[in-house]
């Protein structure tokens, strides 16, 4: 493959004359509640695009998730040599009966909906992306592979396996995830992990007898205020303190008082030193006789920027390049499926879908239809260069 060869602009057409049944599709999608744990709506979902990719020739299989419903694996075998996967969830994170209240609509070519951009439009730009290869005859792939996941909203706890399992299969793997801007793609995120922090005291009458009591509250007030002060002792981690708990009336100091802890890093280096911290905070106290227990629940590795990620990001750009867009690799805080990826050492790509914004606010969430017009025949283009590439 000459290194100056583009394949994305030969794929502008093809997306020119799907567009309309590109919204048709992408309609359909977005007026099926489906917020993760919506079974029937999720399965109804999969059903669609089992049918659907049947018609391009792929093997699809369906994966059942207790609590989650379906997860679908659709793969078509090629003449080449890598093997490719394509990323994307059908889970939103609106309640039962968020179409009723807001079901797809577009308007000067911005589409709204439940999940419009997070990320039913990705999903079916990727398959329209496949469609567009196939029929342009491209078959220099060893294998294309569509993982469609049903709980990625929740941390896709019930389709990690599968998404593992599938990862010692593929080369490289590319994700659906909605860009902010056209120009965005994602080379890392921050990974996470999750704490549950336990302040145990002593109870005591408030009026009769309140200095015989050790606040748990109190004690646990001033590690808060300690935890906010390891930001300035960590650059780039961050700490998020939520769901406080304490469990006593009013008339009595509580023994009890408790908190969970979110933290984010861009390196695990920063989550372990993060963890040291914490643990070391949990063993120390401001009010005497009390105790703490700290508990760590592993979440999202991070998701790093490896030479093999950028050279995919370098792929990627050449491909803009010739559709006359300059794209830049960006990093997130959020985590996606795309950290379940890197962590299994497949090199990964992220924030490949639509532009648009508002995500997770069910009167925002919009996307632009125009930017399917560049961001699929990028994906296609994509594809190709990496199959073909020495």
């Amino acid at each position: 493959m000459s290194q100056t060869a583009t394949y994305a602009q030969s794929y502008l057409s093809s997306f020119s004359s799907y567009q309309e049944e590109y919204i048709q599709r992408l309609a359909t999608l977005v007026n099926i509640d489906s917020g993760t744990g919506q079974v029937e709506g999720v399965n109804r979902i999969m059903e669609y695009l089992k049918q659907w990719l049947h018609a391009y020739d792929f093997a699809v299989t369906l994966h059942p998730s207790i609590g989650f419903g379906n997860n679908l694996v659709a793969r078509r075998k090629g003449r080449g040599e890598r093997r490719i996967l394509i990323v994307g969830h059908v889970d939103t994170v609106y309640p039962l009966g968020a179409v009723a209240e807001q079901p797809f609509e577009l308007h000067d070519g911005v589409a709204k909906g439940p999940g419009v951009l997070d990320m039913k439009s990705g999903v079916v730009m990727g398959i329209y992306a496949v469609r567009a290869l196939l029929e342009a005859g491209f078959d220099q792939y060893g294998e294309l592979i569509f993982l469609f996941n049903n709980d990625e909203e929740v941390g896709s706890p019930g389709s990690i396996p599968l998404i593992r399992e599938i990862a010692g299969e593929i080369d490289y793997a590319l994700v659906l995830e909605p860009a902010g801007k056209q120009t965005s793609l994602t080379h890392s995120r921050k990974g996470t992990d999750k704490y549950v922090l336990k302040v145990h005291g002593i109870s005591a009458h408030s009026g009769v007898e309140p200095f015989k009591g050790r606040s748990a509250v109190v004690e646990l007030a001033h590690k808060i205020l300690a935890i906010q002060n390891l930001h300035a002792i960590f650059p780039g981690v961050t700490f998020n303190v939520t769901r406080l708990q304490s469990n006593e009336p009013l008339n009595v100091v509580p023994d009890m008082a408790s908190c969970a802890i979110s933290v984010r890093s861009f390196s695990p280096h920063g989550l372990d030193a993060a963890a040291a911290a914490l643990h070391n905070l949990a063993a120390n106290h401001n009010v005497p006789d009390t105790h703490t227990t700290l508990t760590r629940n592993p979440g999202r590795h991070p998701y790093e920027p490896t030479a093999a990620v950028q050279h995919l990001v370098e792929q990627a750009i050449l491909e803009g390049q010739a559709l006359g867009v300059d794209l830049k690799a960006e990093s997130k805080g959020g985590v996606s499926d795309a950290n379940i990826l890197m962590a299994a050492g497949v090199p990964t790509l992220d924030t490949l879908g639509p532009v648009g914004g508002g995500m997770h606010n069910l009167d925002r969430e919009h996307m632009q239809i125009a930017s399917v017009s560049m961001r699929g025949p990028l994906l296609a283009g994509l594809i190709q260069r990496i199959c073909l590439q020495e």
